[in-house]
C-alpha cells in the first residue's frame, strides 16, 4: 500500500505523540483522536473487559457519548456478541467484529441495535494489548456509517500503529506506579522492579536502574558486550538490534511484522519480556530521558512475562472448533440454569440458545448441560 509524503509525516508525528503518553497520560485523548483521523474512524478507546464477571472499564476514550459508555458498563457488557471469544486472541493481532461474528448476526443483535447504531457506529477494529485467563486490556477504533465496514486500508494503518500503542500502554503502566511529578525520572525508574536500560543510537548502554544493574550482573537475560547492551538469547538480541536500527515510521511489510514485545527466558526457565521504546526526536519524552543521560535515543524495559493460563472454555473453543456465539452460550451455561435466563442475559431468543446448545452437544459429544459443565471443568485441568 503506497503512502504519500503527507501520510508518512502524519505517521511519524503520531508515533511520536503516542510515546508522549508514557510520561503524560493526559495526552491519550489527543492520541486517540489522531489515531481515528489516521486510520479513518469515528471513535476510539482503550478499555479492560472481564468475561467472568461481565465487567468493563474504559480507561481512555475519544468520540464516544459518555452516557453510552456508562450504560455499556452498567448493562450492555454481557450483550456484546464479541465476548468472551475476543479475549482469546493473541495481543497485537488486529481483528474486526466481522472476523468473529457474521455481519448480519452482529447487526441484528440487541447490542448493535441499542448501543452501536444509536451512536452512528457500524463496525470495529480491535487488538488486545495484554490478555489474561478471562480478561483483556484492548484497543479499538470504531468506524461510523460514513466509513462503513472495517476494510484492508484501515487494518493496514492500525497495524502500523499497534506495536507503538501496545508498548506505550505497557511502559506507561510501569511508570504510572510512581508519581513522576513528585520526583525526577531517574528516581522514579530506580524504584520500579522492571529493568530499565537507556541506550544511545548505536545500542550502547548509557544508564541502567537498580533492577537493570542486577540483571547485568546475573547475565542470563542481558549483558554488557563491550560498550553495547545485548540480550543473551540470539533471537531476542536480533529483535533488539532490528528495533534499534529500523525506522519506526516506515510503512512497509517489514514494519507490519514488528513485534511489540521481545520474548526471553532466564537460566531458571522463567519467561521475561523486553519492550524497546525509541525516543522520538525533539519530543518531551526524549527530553526527559536525556536529562538522565544526554545521548539517550532509546529505552529498553525488561520485566517478567505475565503467564496466561488457558481457561477451560478457551481450551474447549479450540479443541471443538466452537463459534463465538457457541462460546457465549457455553460460558453462560456455567453460570445460569434456565434457558430463558440465558437468553435474557445474552440478549438473544430462547430458540437461539437452544440452537447453540444443540451445536455444543454435537461438537463435544455429550447430551446434557451438566455434561457440558463437566467437559469444561475437565478441559481446565488438562494439559
Amino acid at each position: 500500500m503506497k503512502f504519500s509524503e503527507d501520510d508518512v509525516e502524519d505517521l511519524s508525528d503520531l508515533i511520536g505523540l503516542i510515546y508522549e503518553t508514557v510520561l503524560d497520560s493526559g495526552k491519550w485523548s489527543v492520541v486517540l483522536e489522531r489515531v481515528c483521523r489516521f486510520v479513518g474512524a469515528s471513535a476510539s478507546r482503550i478499555y479492560w473487559r472481564d468475561a467472568t464477571s461481565a465487567q468493563a472499564e474504559t480507561i481512555y476514550s475519544w468520540g464516544f457519548d459518555p452516557k453510552f459508555l456508562d450504560i455499556y458498563r452498567r448493562g450492555y457488557v454481557s450483550l456484546n456478541p464479541l465476548y468472551p471469544a475476543s479475549i482469546f486472541i493473541n495481543p497485537g493481532e488486529i481483528f474486526s467484529s466481522q472476523d468473529l461474528v457474521p455481519s448480519h448476526e452482529f447487526q441484528t443483535s440487541r447490542f448493535f441495535k441499542e448501543w452501536v447504531a444509536p451512536q452512528g457506529f457500524f463496525d470495529a477494529a480491535i487488538f488486545n494489548i495484554q490478555r489474561y485467563q478471562a480478561s483483556a486490556a484492548a484497543f479499538t477504533v470504531i468506524s461510523g456509517r460514513d466509513y462503513g465496514a472495517v476494510d484492508d486500508a484501515l487494518r493496514y494503518r492500525l497495524k502500523l500503529l499497534a506495536p507503538h500503542l501496545q508498548r506505550a500502554v505497557i511502559i506507561g503502566r510501569e511508570l504510572g506506579k510512581r508519581n513522576l511529578q513528585a520526583q525526577s525520572l531517574q528516581g522514579a525508574l530506580d524504584q520500579i522492579d522492571t529493568g530499565v536500560f537507556i541506550l544511545d543510537e548505536a545500542g550502547r548502554g548509557l544508564w541502567s536502574n537498580h533492577a537493570g544493574t542486577e540483571m547485568l550482573t546475573k547475565g542470563d537475560l542481558v549483558r554488557a558486550t563491550g560498550p553495547r547492551i545485548s540480550l543473551a538469547s540470539a533471537e531476542a538480541n536480533h529483535a533488539l538490534r532490528a528495533g534499534l536500527s529500523g525506522s519506526p515510521v516506515q510503512p512497509d511489510p517489514v514494519a507490519l511484522r514488528e513485534p511489540a514485545l521481545i520474548k526471553m527466558v532466564d537460566a531458571e526457565g522463567t519467561a521475561w519480556t523486553g519492550c524497546l521504546m525509541r525516543l522520538p526526536e525533539h519530543s518531551a519524552t526524549q527530553t526527559a530521558f536525556q536529562q538522565v543521560r544526554p545521548s539517550a535515543q532509546a529505552a529498553l524495559f525488561i520485566r517478567p512475562a505475565e503467564v496466561v493460563p488457558t481457561s477451560g472454555i478457551e481450551k474447549c473453543a479450540r479443541r471443538y472448533g466452537l463459534t463465538p456465539a457457541e462460546v457465549r452460550v457455553l460460558h453462560a451455561v456455567l453460570e445460569i440454569d434456565r434457558i430463558s435466563d440465558i437468553a435474557d442475559g445474552l440478549g438473544i431468543s430462547a430458540n437461539t440458545v437452544k440452537k447453540h446448545l444443540s451445536a455444543l452437544f454435537d461438537k463435544t459429544g455429550v447430551s446434557r448441560r451438566a455434561a457440558l459443565v463437566k467437559t469444561v471443568m475437565a478441559a481446565a485441568h488438562s494439559s
